[in-house]
Parts: C-alpha cells; structure tokens; sequence
C-alpha cells in the first residue's frame, strides 16, 4: 500500500537530471535556489549526521538521539538502542540502514506504522564507530576507522571483518566496478584481495589523506574527495584531477562531504563555507549555498537529497531544504542592493531593482579586486574538547583529516584502543554572528554585485520599460535612465504611477499634484500637461483611446474627455458605495476598464455607464497584489488568478505564487517573472522551464484507530463492538511549501461522494452501521495534481446487544422477569390495594383536577404562541430549499423563528429569549410583535438598524434604565436581511452567529457581545455585515440550544466547535438530508438526558 512504483522514482530522477542539465547551461546571472528553513528540528536536536530519504518521501535524519523523521507535516523520533553515526537508504531492498558504536543495523516499519531498530551485528566490541556504508548488489560494507565489514544482506552473514592496526587507522572507504579499496593511514591506498588488504603501486598518494567519500563518475572511474579538500577521478590505479572552477572554495573551507544528483551533478558540503553543486561534466559551479545566500551557518553537518529536486543540508541552527527542481531563484543573494524593495524588471538583459534608496542594476563582477563586501556570518560552533582537537593555522592536512571527529566532539588524533566507552559529545557554546569584510576575489560564490544608478538618490517606487529607457517614478520627479544612468524629466513633483500602457511614444504619469504626459523625440524626452488647473492626486492614469484618458484617484474614478468643448478636457466622475475612504487603481484589461479596491473589483459596463462589481468570490477573502505591478493578479481564498487573457499566464506559474508569502509586487515578462515578498526579498522565475515541472504526489495512510485509542496495524483493522469511530491520520510527503496540500477521504456505504478537499491530515468519522469497509484517500499538490488513491479495509463489528444470541438470551431473561414480577405483584398488589384503594381515589381525583387545569392552561399558550410564529408555508415559498429545527423543551418555547418582507428585501431570524417555557414564550411573544411593527413602520432597513430599533423598544417595554438589581431580560438573535435578487446578505447578531458555506469554504460571522436588552457595558451600535452572496451558498441561523446540550460519552455539551465541524461535512447535501442528520445526531448526543434549552436552527440553500 505505501511502496511507490519503480516508474514514479524513475519518472522523478530523469526530471531532476534534464533539470540540472539545463542549469549548466544557464548564463552565470543565476540566483539562489529557494531555501526552506526548518527549525523545528533544532528543537528535538541540533546536530543532524546524515540525511536520506525512504520510499515513500519520508526525510530520515540521524542524529545523538536517535532518528528524526519528517513527512512534510510531522516531526517523530524513533529512538534506538545505539546512537546512529552513519545512515544510508538501500535501493535493493529499501530498508535504511544505521551505523552506530560497535554495532550496525537497519529499521523495520511495524505494520501500525512505528519503527523499530533491528541490530544484523549485535553488540561487537572492537569495531568501532561506523562512518560509512556502502551497497554494491547484495552486499553492504561498513566502514570506520578501526574496521571494515562485509555484510551479506540477502543470507544475512558476516563475509569479511578487517580490522586497523595500532596507531594506523583506516583513513577512506573506495568501491569501484570492479575492486574494493580501503585507505591505511601512512600506508595508502589497498586492494581487498582474497579477503586480505594489498598495497598498488599508486596507493602512496592517500597515504596522507582522509579519503572523504567515492562517488560513482562513470564505468571505470569514481570521485573521490580528499581531506585536503582535492577532487581526484580514480580507475583502481591512476589518480586524475577533477577540476571545478572554484578549486580553492572546497580546500579553503573543509571539504566534509559529497553526494550525487541525478546523473549530471554533484553536491559537496564543507564546514566553513556551506555546500556548492557542481556539473558532473564540466566542473561549473551551478549554485553556492551559503552563509551569503540566507543559509543560518555554513558548517554543514550532512547533506542528503529527496525525489523531488532538493538539497537537505544539515547545521547548527536545524536543517535546510534548498529546491534545485524550482524555476525560481533568489536575487536578493547578491551584495549591494540597499532599501525597500519595490519594483524590478529587465532591460536589455540587465536586472533593475526599484528600492526606497534608489535604482539599482545587477552587474558582473569582471574584476574580482574591484569591491569589497561586508559579509554575516555566523561562526561554526565551538567546542569544549581537549587540546589534540583544536586546529591551528600551521597543521597540515594530516590533524584536520577527521572530519566527523570534528562534527561530533570526538578526540581527532590517537584514541585508547582498548576503550568500551561510547564516545560524547562535546558541550556546545552558542555562536554570535559577526560581521567582516571580505574582498569578492575571496568570496568566489558571488560573481554578480548590485551597483547604483548614477544621478537617482531618491525613494523609486516604479519601473517602467520603454524603447528609450527605463522610466522611474520617485518622491522627488520622473527620470529617464539609459546606460545606468538617470536624467531627471519632470521636477519636483511627487510620482505616484506611470502607465505602462503608451499610446504611440506617450506614457501617462500620475502624481501628488495632477497628471502629465511623456514622449521621447529624437532622444529627448519633452512634457505634456492637458489640463493645468488640476491638482487632485492621481494614482492610476491610462488612455483608453484617442479622446478617453481614465483616472484613478481618491474616492473616485474620472473619465476625462481630452477633446472637451473649447478644446479643454472635461470629467466625468464615477464612485462606488464604500464605507470608507479609498483610492482608485485603475486598470484595462481585456479592453474593459477596471477599479480595484480593497474592498473588491468591480468593471465598467460601457452599456449603462457605470462600474458593477465584479464576481470573484467573497471580499474577505480577497487579496490584490500591489498596483504597481504591470499585470493585475488577485488572490481569492488560496487560489491566485489573472484576469489578463491577452497575456497567458500559465496553471503551474499561479500555483507556484503559493510559495511565496506575502507577495508585494509581481512583474511579469516574456522570459521571467520578477516577485518581491514581504521579507523585502527579489525572487525571479524562469518562465521557460515550467515545461519541465510534473511533479508526482503519493499519498500515505499513517496509522489508524478507534475512538477508544486503539491503534491498529494497517493488515489488520477490526473495531471493537460499540467503537464505531474511525480515527485515521494521512499525509502525502512534500517539502516545498507546508500546508499547501490538500487530501480527501471516501468510504464506501458510508458516504454518497468524496469529502471536500482540506488541509487536514488528521480524520474521524462515525460510522452508522456494522459491517465491512474500505477506506480511500487521496491528495491534492500545490500544483493540481490529484495522486492515486491508497485504501485499506477495516470491519465494525456488531454491537452484543444486535447478535441472535443476545436476542434470544434476552428473550428468556426478559420472560423470566416477567412472570417473577407479575407473581411478585400479586402478593404485594393482594396486600396494598385494600389500604390504598380509598386514598387513591381520593387524591387521584384531586390531582387530576390541578393538572388538567394547569396543563390546559399552558396548552392555550403554546397555542397561542405556535398561532404568532410564521406558517412554513412562508418559508417554502420563499426559499426552495431550506430546513427548520423548531424543539421547545417544554411546551411553549424562548426561542422564537420568524420572516417577514418587504418590496426589495427578506427578513428572517432565529432569536433565544431570557428564559424558559412561559416566562421565554412571554418575551419570545413580545419579540416577534415588535418586529412586525419596526419592519411595518420602516423602509430600506440594515440588519444591524432592526436591531438597534428592537434592543430600543425591548428596554422601554421591559422599563430597563440599567440600576442595580434591575432584572437583565432580554434575547439573543441573529438577523439577516437577503435582497430579493438573491445577491446580497446583511446580517447582524447579539451573541448568536451566522455560518457561511460558499464554494466549499466555511465562514463564520461572528455576532456582537451584547444582547438585545439592557447591557452593563458601553452601549454602541450593532454591526452590519454585508455579504456577496450566490446560488448554492448555505446559510445557517441558531439560537444556543443544540450546542448546549449535555451528553455523549462523558456527558459535556455538544458546543459550537461540534456543530460547526458538523455542518462541514454536511453542508453540500440536500437541506431536508441535513435537517434529519442534525436532528438524529442531537438525539444520539442527548441519549437518556433530559433536553435542557430550547433548541432552533434554520438552514437556507440560496
């Protein structure tokens, strides 16, 4: 169920080599790829040894405690009986393999999903630490200084042990196609030959060197890295330099660590200067991550890689996920670049940066001496350790050679042979960043600087690109800049837009003080002011045609005629009905002129000459990207969309903009996409290698388990009768962006569909009936891409009280009571009825009289009070498809339904008065009369104005003046007001809320604190929601009573929580389906308990 096929693996690998194919060839002005910081694991552990992946996409990470795993959502540590020093996945059978302190093993997933260390050597004094592990077929070699073991894994039996001699370590681990190798310290490289350590001829040239790690290059050759920090191919006998074209990068700050990608690069790691991945062909540097490049610290601890294009690096601070799969890279990387970023885009192949200090270009570096940089730069964490292991400028490459000595604290010169003890792990000092210049030449991963625009000091808040030049607005005038220099056109005069879409050669500029035109003639640029009498701001300007300029300003939009009588601009001004100040941005768009707002987008309809609103969804939900971006995204709940069809934007680069938080400004070109976030971050995407991007996405099913908290191993789910809550936990591992993925759920003979999509990774469900079932799941990516479903079986088993044999049994021990109980009365009956015969009669009469007078009596008041409320006949011929709940606890009510309307709107509440039985249905009568009268005597009423009328007329019918001990009656309600077009909700409350299911999503509306009635805090008005509302929104209204019903399992009360969760699951159904599944699941909720309140819902289906 949880294997991933061969061809998905495969499938991801060929994607992740076409992409780092590509990416050598790309040009050197290439940014850093995006990076995930995880600090969440630093919490559990901060020194992380070794990295992989399993099958499934879980990240395994071996650390002093254990084994840390993540799937994207959930940390765990397995712990072990050995503390893993080495970890390395098995592709032949899957398993991931552990080396730890004289003993080696492999994990084991139980069939409930845990882990479990399995130990192939037992506890084996003498072998010491394990460093390394290496497959070749069936086989598995494990390394450390003071041995080497060939294991076989498929008999599971040792085959070779070598062990180091005294004071002659072993120094490097080689496997080549044909032979394996093992380095001795002061000796060099040797063959196992026969099972026995040979010397070859060139083996003197490692007798000095940790041979770091062997890396598999081509048929006949491998790299190898060296202590020294030296890349060399070996064939079994020649060593051959690989260059790279940064050499001294790796010998200057310790070479740690490699690992292959794909079949086109590798990835080294170092313990001073971050890691770099490198082309496997041509050497090129592809990126540099580091300290420089937001990387926390660059002393790396391990590196490892994942199937879908990632780089894990491992540090100090946690651990750090670098995607080389993405077409976005980070150009905030490079030094220079100075202020608040605003605005970027190309031109002529250069990048250009607006910012709060100016204009920047992003330059080469030609001549590395030419700049220095001031550089962060955490510190690698110092250690408390003896004095062998601290590191002087003048060792040689012998005292530095034992690299996870040095990660783990260990001795790293001569250590007891006949020491038992596990080694420790060095106390850990915390660093303090620091700050030090650094000239480029010796910082070889920045090759690109930011440089200034000459003659521009001032705040830019927008680019522009035209034929002639870049276009730059800023605080203090417009400029021209051409060959990185700026030229001032238009002074003092504060820019607030330029237009980016010219008219011929004219670009329309909006400022503090008016609007103006540009155009370049023969180089030179010259003004045009058409209207010099106006002075209003402007934020947005484009010319719609010849003779239409439209303008964007505060409060309004003006529609300026330029060929005006007399030949002067006339204006016709447009606004919409805001509730508060905002400026207009204006754009055309699919040649129809839009208004963005903040609180929403609305169109203009050439037709009736007047802007209507635009459908997007809910306003509250609505978020639009800044103004000076040159193409208009929004983003509506989680979606991003574009409303430019001229201008395709493509599924995958919308769903990619869910990456990024906080999006400031998005620029969009042919080639790239340019975003600036809220971290004051410049991201650039490459349009052209969204082609490449298909991800795949599996699902998983974690573990199972009953309502009662038993778990259950996936082969085998069988619930306990009377436990009919399946508890389930799902994830499909992703490490691009948490909770961007989304999953579903459907069991068969339980549910009519799949469940709506969530982000939840952690289910319950209650199943209705005995019997067997399976369980389907499946996820949504980032991206779109549904995986294939995963499902297990699982069996509810009948309760005792419905098996035939508890049936019969029942029926005799129902039989025999019985008969017992009628022979037991007739002894007692024979006795007693003599003595009680007269009383009986005698109070039987009396009782009967009171009872029957009282009841009727509140019988007639039931029936007046049924006589007040609205027939449904009213609510059916208002909404086709709607619910009422109506259950008094006693026979009259405190809660009160009512509908009313007039020529443009329907009214419609739930209301809960102070009180139960006669004394709410006094206050429920008075409620429902002077809402008849405030909607008989009122016109064009707001939700929240009914409720101010009614809190107004209750306190003065109840004569509340608010002194003390006066009584507090009143009611609760929820008010809604619905347009006749079935377009737009008002809605008000006092303490009871409205929820809101609109597309799949919930929304809750929450209601004022204070009631309608007299209030001891300050006494303000009600607030008045307006909600665009659609066919097929489901509204639900309630007073308090289902969610303060006391029952279930430990007898609490059911909650708003409860309810709401309820409705979630519920809400797509039809309106009678639901009415009968909150009325079941209150009866279910309630059990033997007494109701304790008056319980109304009203679900209406628009």
């Amino acid at each position: 169920m949880e294997v991933i096929s061969g061809i998905s693996i495969m499938k991801r690998i060929v994607l992740l080599a076409l992409f780092l194919t590509v990416l050598a060839t790309l040009k050197a002005q290439q940014g850093s790829p995006l990076l995930t910081h995880y600090t969440e694991s630093r919490d559990i552990e901060n020194q992380n040894w070794a990295i992989c992946q399993d099958e499934n996409g879980v990240m395994f990470f071996a650390n002093r405690k254990g084994i840390l795993t993540f799937d994207g959502e959930e940390w765990a540590l397995v712990r072990l009986s050995t503390i893993p020093y080495s970890m390395k996945r098995n592709p032949g059978d899957g398993k991931i393999y552990i080396g730890g302190y004289n003993n080696f093993g492999y994990l084991e997933k139980e069939p409930a999903g845990t882990y479990e260390y399995v130990s192939l050597s037992g506890e084996m004094i003498g072998i010491g630490i394990i460093t390394r592990i290496v497959f070749n077929d069936s086989l598995a070699w494990f390394y450390g200084e003071k041995s080497v073991i060939r294991f076989n894994l498929k008999e599971e039996e040792f085959e070779l042990m070598l062990y180091s001699k005294p004071g002659l370590p072993f120094t490097g681990l080689v496997v080549t196609p044909k032979n394996t190798f093992v380095n001795v310290s002061q000796k060099g490289l040797h063959r196992i030959d026969s099972d026995t350590l040979f010397p070859i001829v060139t083996g003197y040239l490692t007798e000095n060197e940790d041979i770091l790690f062997s890396l598999p290059y081509n048929r006949n050759n491998v790299l190898l890295g060296l202590g020294s920090g030296k890349l060399s191919l070996f064939d079994g006998m020649k060593h051959v330099d690989y260059k790279i074209n940064d050499d001294n990068y790796l010998k200057e700050n310790i070479l740690s660590e490699g690992i292959v990608l794909g079949d086109t690069a590798y990835a080294f790691s170092t313990l001073e200067g971050g890691a770099i991945v490198v082309s496997k062909l041509s050497g090129k540097v592809l990126f540099t991550i580091n300290n420089q490049n937001e990387l926390p610290d660059d002393e790396v601890f391990a590196i490892g890689s994942d199937k879908s294009g990632g780089l894990w690096l491992s540090h100090q601070y946690g651990l750090t996920r670098a995607d080389l799969n993405l077409p976005a890279s980070n150009y905030s990387i490079f030094p220079g670049l100075r202020g608040n970023l605003s605005n970027a885009l190309t031109f002529k192949n250069e990048l250009y940066v607006a910012t709060s200090e100016g204009v920047y270009y992003l330059s080469e570096v030609k001549n590395f001496t030419e700049v220095d940089v001031l550089i962060k730069k955490a510190p690698p964490v110092r250690k408390i350790t003896t004095p062998s292991t601290t590191r002087t400028d003048n060792e040689t490459p012998k005292t530095r050679r034992s690299i996870i000595s040095r990660i783990l604290g260990r001795h790293s010169d001569q250590e007891s042979e006949d020491s038992s003890d596990e080694p420790s792990v060095a106390d850990e000092i915390e660093p303090e960043e620091e700050y030090t210049w650094k000239k480029i030449s010796k910082l070889k991963s920045i090759d690109h600087i930011y440089k200034k625009v000459d003659g521009l000091n001032e705040k830019c808040r927008q680019l522009v690109s035209t034929p002639y030049g870049i276009l730059a607005a800023t605080n203090k005038g417009l400029y021209s800049i051409r060959d990185h220099k700026a030229f001032l056109i238009t002074p003092n005069r504060y820019i607030n837009f330029i237009s980016w879409l010219p008219v011929g050669s004219r670009y329309w500029v909006g400022s503090d003080n008016g609007y103006f035109a540009v155009s370049c003639l023969n180089g030179k640029w010259r003004t045009e002011i058409p209207d010099q009498d106006f002075y209003n701001p402007v934020f947005s300007i484009f010319q719609r045609d010849s003779r239409t300029l439209w303008l964007g300003i505060d409060n309004a939009a003006y529609k300026a005629n330029l060929q005006g009588y007399n030949n002067k601009v006339t204006y016709m001004p447009y606004a919409l009905p805001n509730d508060f100040p905002e400026r207009y941005m204006l754009d055309f768009i699919n040649d129809t002129v839009f208004i963005f707002t903040e609180a929403g987008i609305n169109y203009y309809n050439s037709d009736s000459d007047r802007f209507e609103t635009f459908s997007a969804g809910p306003s509250e939900d609505l978020e639009i990207i800044s103004p000076l971006s040159n193409h208009r995204f929004f983003k509506q709940g989680r979606e991003w969309r574009s409303l430019d069809s001229k201008q395709r934007i493509g599924d995958k680069e919308l769903s990619l903009l869910k990456v990024f938080d906080d999006i400031v400004s998005i620029t969009i070109e042919s080639d790239n996409l340019w975003i600036i976030d809220g971290k004051n971050r410049l991201f650039g995407i490459d349009r052209k290698r969204y082609s490449g991007i298909n991800p795949s996405i599996n699902v998983l099913i974690k573990s199972i388990s009953s309502g009662k908290g038993m778990k259950f191993a996936l082969d085998d789910i069988n619930f306990e009768r009377g436990d009919n809550i399946i508890n389930f936990n799902i994830i499909a591992p992703g490490y691009l962006k948490q909770n961007t993925t989304r999953y579903q759920y459907y069991i068969n003979r339980e549910m009519d569909d799949w469940s709506p999509w969530s982000e939840r990774t952690t289910y319950d469900r209650t199943v209705s009936k005995p019997g067997e079932y399976t369980l389907q799941v499946r996820a949504k990516d980032l991206w779109g891409n549904i995986s294939e479903s995963q499902s297990v079986r699982f069996t509810i088993k009948a309760p005792l009280t419905q098996t035939p044999g508890f049936y019969v049994l029942s029926g005799l021990m129902l039989l025999s009571l019985i008969i017992f109980i009628i022979r037991f009365r007739e002894r007692q009956l024979v006795i007693k009825t003599r003595l009680l015969e007269e009383k009986v009669k005698e109070r039987t009469f009396e009782i009967e009289s009171q009872k029957h007078e009282i009841t009727s009596s509140i019988e007639y008041a039931g029936r007046i009070q049924m006589a007040m409320l609205p027939v449904e006949d009213h609510f059916r011929e208002t909404f086709s498809d709607y619910f009422l709940i109506f259950k008094p606890r006693d026979i009259v009510s405190g809660d009160f339904y009512w509908i009313g309307e007039d020529s443009k709107s329907i009214f419609f509440t739930v209301a809960d008065c102070t009180g139960h039985g006669v004394p709410g249905a006094f206050m429920s009568t008075m409620g429902i009369s002077t809402l008849n009268e405030i909607i008989a005597n009122n016109r064009n009423l707001a939700a929240n104005k009914v409720l101010n009328l009614l809190r107004k007329k209750t306190m003065t019918a109840l004569h509340q003046t608010g002194k003390a001990g006066e009584a507090a009656d009143g009611m609760d309600i929820a008010f809604c007001v619905l347009d006749k077009n079935r377009t737009k909700l008002q809605y008000s409350g006092a303490f009871n809320p409205l929820f809101l299911f609109q597309g799949g999503e919930f929304k809750e509306y929450k209601a004022d604190r204070m009631p309608i009635g007299i209030h001891y805090g300050r006494e303000i008005p009600f607030t008045n929601y307006i909600i665009n509302v659609a066919k097929g929104d489901t509204i639900y209204i309630f007073s308090d009573g289902y969610s303060s019903q006391f029952g279930g399992p430990e007898g609490g009360k059911f909650k708003k929580y409860n309810l709401r969760k309820l409705l979630s699951e519920i809400y797509y159904r039809p309106m009678i389906e639901q009415q009968n599944i909150l009325l079941n699941e209150f009866e279910r909720w309630k059990g033997n308990a007494d109701q304790v309140d008056d319980v109304t819902v009203l679900g209406i289906r628009i």
